[in-house]
């Protein structure tokens, strides 16, 4: 059996959110800004499966439930209208609905007999074809019409449904469980919670975990502690003569301490027997040992580190590399981190297999943000790594994994189908399928975009799905500058865009063009940076805007505007170079009767002529370039000029005055506003 779909309603950010789990794998991921509803959504699990329900309270319904509070209280407060004389009494108005927490859990099922015999008891059809079964958990109002009532008699002067509700929440909502029909249209309330918990269970190893115990005493999480729980998960269990001849040392030793304890301790029991009087108990101190204690309070891990003992003398034999052990305290965080990891997963497997009377149909193994102090190669390997370290073996419960992070190497190398993109808008969350973006290609050319990206987002970095807007551009001379171009914007527009997280995609325009579903499906404000490429209408050959007819940009034709002719894509406004929140940006002319530049280069030469000659002797890799008399014949030769592109940015990056050509300017303006 498998959870296959998780759906949640007015629980914070989740108004109304749901999100598939990848089951062909063990390992869902879930990527996104902060506050974008990942763990608000573990929150919610946990809330509703494993934790005291008192712990529920009023902030954790979504912000949009205000609006019902609200109107619940208007119309309570709010007196019957009088009827007429004569006229027949009319009921009252019913109660406005108000606001239930739930969290829907869909479970796929196997022809199996503890599948079968667990499913049957959720079953509400009787189709051949059905493997699925449906569960919802829904926290709402025991009564409505009493909670009404007691509101008017005790609320406090002009205290508000919301004031009163947070402090008698548990006095008037409940927890129920239902089981549902495939559709959603029926449900059954289920007697108990106890088939939940054959159901599923969750584990979390959380995002604070304290590992670092460099201060004795302080909250961090020592490693001791977990080879404890191993101990008494495994140890007793698989070698129960072990575990006896350990607990036998143990006595023998506790009883040759012994004497040595009362010797130790004679001085300080006599000096507490004058504080007593005659009928004082005696005190005395005894050495207990047990291999618990042991394991809980004094073991500690030690790593090997290795010396070298240095060159060796003359004619010696080569020296030999000398181990020490240090204590655990001392090991980097990353691995510290990564063996914490490793030891909660281990111990939460071996806690669910070591009683297969209890054992859920499902485990739900959570890892938030695991790649806190891991370097990026180890952040890249870990999703398989861990997915591959938990595969149940034949027999066990099945286990499912799912993992939040901010870490776009780990998203880089799981291809789409494990991802789930979180994406707050005005106050609530969706969930953004990358499973189902991946099945949407259905012609040749989105077949052959999606396996493009495919390939581009495993050889790069997912950046994109953490990002707020998204800025595509040409090559390395846009990339290096634009941190720059941004910082030339006016105050206003600058803050706009240097107080979010810009993600730059370096992408030509020939290609460009093929990431246009996943910007639409990411719904992210992007800016497309590319150049104008005009070519001859014969040859096809590059030419000077002025005299060609097309442009080769793939880009400019297949997506924005839309037109390979050159003389439409001049003449094109904002609104043809804009569809929804995605702009294209391409060379324009500086001024009226000023020539359009075919390259980033050349509009840059016809922006800055002047600055050009005035700064060449500063211009330490270029500036032998610019040896023209004046700016307007600068301005002349600028489509003959070569320019080194790496070269002529970092000229650009040590001297400054220069000015943003239009073009640029223009969409980045239009990227601060979104």
């Amino acid at each position: 059996m498998k959870l296959c779909e998780i759906g949640i309603k007015n629980f914070r950010l989740l108004q109304d959110a749901r999100m598939r789990l990848d089951t062909t794998g063990i390992t869902t991921i879930l990527v996104g800004p902060n506050n974008s509803g990942k763990t608000s959504t573990i929150e919610a699990m946990l809330a509703f499966l494993q934790r005291p329900i008192k712990q529920l309270s009023i902030n954790d319904f979504s912000l949009g439930c205000r609006d019902a509070f609200k109107k619940f209280e208007t119309h309570v407060l709010t007196p019957p209208a009088a009827a007429a004389a004569g006229a027949p009494a009319t009921e009252p108005p019913p109660l406005p609905a108000l606001p239930v927490l739930s969290l829907q859990l869909k479970f796929d099922y196997d022809d199996t007999g503890p599948d079968l015999a667990l499913a049957g008891e959720l079953l509400m059809d009787l189709e051949d074809a059905s493997t699925t079964v449906t569960v919802e958990i829904r926290f709402g109002p025991a009564n409505p019409q009493q909670l009404a009532e007691a509101y008017m008699k005790d609320r406090d002067d002009d205290q508000s449904f919301a004031d009163y509700l947070a402090v008698t929440l548990h006095d008037h909502y409940k927890l129920d469980q239902f089981k549902l029909s495939p559709d959603g249209t029926q449900a059954e309330r289920l007697p108990d919670r106890g088939i939940l918990q054959r159901l599923i269970r969750i584990d979390v190893v959380s995002a604070q975990r304290h590992i670092d115990d460099r201060e004795e005493g302080s909250k961090a999480t020592r490693l001791s502690t977990l080879l404890h729980a191993h101990y008494e998960r495994r140890y007793k269990v698989d070698a129960p003569s072990d575990f006896k001849a350990l607990e036998k040392t143990l006595r023998e030793q506790s009883t040759a301490l012994g004497p040595q304890y009362v010797k130790a301790f004679d001085g300080l029991m006599k000096g507490l027997a004058k504080f007593g009087h005659p009928e004082s108990p005696k005190l005395t101190v005894r050495a207990e040992l047990s291999a618990d204690g042991l394991f809980k309070d004094t073991t500690r891990v030690y790593y090997a580190a290795i010396a070298a003992a240095g060159l060796p003398a003359d004619g010696a034999a080569a020296a030999i590399d000398q181990a020490f052990e240090l204590p655990e305290r001392y090991n980097g965080l990353g691995f510290k981190n990564l063996i914490y990891i490793v030891l909660c997963l281990k111990s939460f497997r071996e806690d669910v297999e070591s009683d297969p009377e209890h054992r859920p149909r499902v485990h739900l193994v959570v890892v938030e943000e695991p790649e806190v102090h891991m370097h990026p190669q180890m952040q890249a390997v870990f999703v398989q790594k861990v997915s591959e370290f938990l595969a149940p073996a034949a027999g066990e419960t099945g286990v499912q994994l799912l993992l939040t992070t901010h870490s776009s190497h780990m998203a880089a190398n799981c291809g789409f189908a494990p991802i789930r993109y979180f994406r707050r808008n005005k106050g609530t969350v969706e969930i953004k399928d990358l499973l189902s973006f991946e099945a949407s290609a259905k012609t040749d050319p989105e077949k052959t975009a999606m396996e493009f990206l495919r390939k581009y987002l495993t050889t790069t970095r997912c950046d994109m799905f953490f990002a707020d807007k998204l800025v595509f551009i040409e090559g390395q001379v846009e990339r290096m500058l634009l941190p720059r171009l941004i910082a030339a914007l006016e105050a206003a527009l600058r803050d706009k865009l240097t107080s979010t997280y810009v993600c730059t995609v370096e992408v030509g325009g020939a290609y460009a063009h093929l990431f246009r579903k996943l910007i639409e499906f990411l719904q992210l404000p992007a800016l497309v940076i590319t150049d104008l490429d005009s070519i001859d209408g014969t040859t096809k050959k590059k030419t000077p805007v002025a005299s060609g007819h097309a442009s080769s940009n793939a880009t400019l034709s297949k997506w924005l505007p839309g037109s390979a002719d050159l003389p439409k894509l001049m003449a094109a406004g904002e609104a043809e170079k804009t569809s929804g929140r995605v702009r294209v940006a391409y060379q324009v002319a500086e001024a009226a009767g000023q020539p359009c530049a075919r390259s980033f280069e050349e509009a840059f030469v016809y922006a800055n002529s002047a600055w050009l000659l005035a700064n060449k002797a500063k211009l330490l890799a270029t500036g032998d370039t610019f040896t023209h008399a004046d700016a307007a014949a600068l301005t002349a030769d600028a489509y003959a000029i070569s320019l080194p592109k790496v070269d002529f940015a970092l000229d650009l990056l040590a001297n400054s005055g220069w000015a943003t050509p239009k073009y640029i300017r223009e969409g980045l303006e239009w990227l601060a506003k979104q």
